[in-house]
């Protein structure tokens, strides 16, 4: 085990940030005890894709989310009217509140509010509406087909079904979302008046999402690159399998939890974001701004890298952001790059774009709850590109104070996310 390095943290008036409350529906089950013994465990949530039809495309794999009745948390009312996303979003929303002991009883304080990333939303029940206004005409149409529609309707949902107050915002960056979701909260309770904030990630398979990735060539499988198999920083690896679901946590200020007797999973202590590009930059250039934004998060959690003892990579088994990844670790890291362990969840839970950095940030306060780091699913022949620290075959008993969760969009940002571990 790495020693810890003691780092004093800088005099601050800004106030600390912890996360209450885990909430998930996910290919690897629903609720984070689930979704966590099966990642610890190794049983993958990928399976051949039923939700919509690909018999016409070469990639038949999928995490999908399965055993999900969203009447369960929600009640039947209304649900018709909804998409699948939506139903996700406020199931996980409703898990993440009981796990944190809010009820819903309608009483959150004014402040209290949602932010939630997703890349593409309701993307394809935007694009049927479109599709049905010029076929069908706007009067044939039926008022209720307009309701979920939007980006930000399944946030919208959820802020009138919990009866919030606050802020109810949607962020939208790519892969890289649920993340700017995360580090958007973190900085409104730390400097700010809010004390609670909902924040996490949610997407939804669907044909339009599925081709999106398939015509570029990012889908395991794609263009006859081989077997369907998301195997980060392995040297064969050819792409993601696609996943879907919604990770929610709590976020609340330190002083107001432990006033509630609130369990902490982990304190939130540092973000840092940059613009990485798509082909404008060259690959080192690509590597000096992902490093730089886990520098940013490292200097805005007033930590150095060598106080790291676990990261969450982004890890999405694509051939060329892992090794931009891993590039950019060995330079932040150092001569400390053999004491800091990699893993990633996306093997077994997909890569669920937008909701994917949620997904992680909250493996990783599980994984520091638990003190104990899951391997890297897939991993057979690590590439030698690649040669970190990764945690493989076995998860591994380790006592996680700080931790970094990445998270890369292939043509937009890198945004950073540091933990620390929360009660003893």
């Amino acid at each position: 085990m790495a020693n810890l390095k003691k780092v004093e943290r800088q005099a601050s008036t800004k106030k600390k940030v912890v996360i209450t409350g885990i909430g998930i529906i996910s290919p690897l089950g629903i609720g984070h005890k689930a979704f966590w013994t099966n990642l610890v465990e190794g049983r993958s949530g990928v399976s051949p894709i039923t939700s919509i039809d690909v018999s016409s495309y070469p990639c038949k794999l999928a995490a999908e989310v399965r055993d999900f009745n969203a009447g369960d948390y929600l009640g039947d009312k209304g649900l018709k009217y909804l998409t699948k996303g939506t139903k996700f979003l406020a199931s996980a929303i409703k898990l993440a509140l009981e796990d944190a002991q809010l009820q819903n009883n309608g009483n959150f304080p004014e402040y209290a509010g949602v932010i939630i990333g997703s890349a593409l939303g309701n993307y394809s029940q935007t694009t049927d509406y479109t599709y049905n206004i010029f076929k069908l005409g706007p009067d044939k149409l039926l008022p209720m087909a307009s309701y979920d529609v939007a980006l930000n309707s399944s946030i919208n949902f959820a802020s009138v079904f919990f009866k919030l107050k606050g802020p109810s915002r949607t962020i939208s960056s790519g892969f890289t979302s649920s993340i700017d979701a995360i580090g958007n909260a973190f900085n409104l309770i730390r400097n700010n008046s809010d004390n609670l904030l909902i924040t996490g990630g949610v997407e939804q398979i669907s044909l339009d999402s599925y081709l999106l990735f398939l015509l570029q060539g990012l889908l395991s499988g794609s263009h006859n690159s081989g077997p369907e198999k998301s195997s980060p920083f392995d040297k064969h690896r050819n792409g993601f399998v696609l996943g879907e679901g919604s990770y929610v946590l709590i976020l609340e200020e330190l002083d107001s939890a432990l006033r509630r007797g609130a369990k902490i999973y982990a304190e939130v202590m540092g973000y840092g974001t940059t613009y990485v590009g798509s082909n404008r930059f060259d690959l080192e250039e690509k590597t000096r701004r992902v490093q730089r934004a886990m520098e940013l998060a490292l200097e805005d959690g007033a930590l150095s890298s060598d106080s790291l003892d676990l990261i969450y990579a982004n890890g999405n088994s694509s051939k060329l952001l892992d090794m931009i990844e891993a590039r950019a670790i060995k330079n932040c890291l150092g001569n400390t790059l053999g004491n800091v362990l990699i893993a990633s969840a996306k093997p077994l839970a997909g890569e669920c774009y937008g909701a994917s950095g949620a997904m992680q940030v909250a493996s990783c306060a599980l994984s520091m709850e638990n003190s104990l780091v899951p391997p890297i699913a897939n991993l057979q022949v690590p590439d030698p590109e690649c040669n970190l620290n990764l945690v493989t075959k076995k998860s591994l008993q380790r006592d996680v104070h700080f931790a970094m969760v990445n998270s890369i969009d292939p043509a937009g940002s890198c945004s950073c996310l540091i933990l620390g571990k929360g009660q003893p």
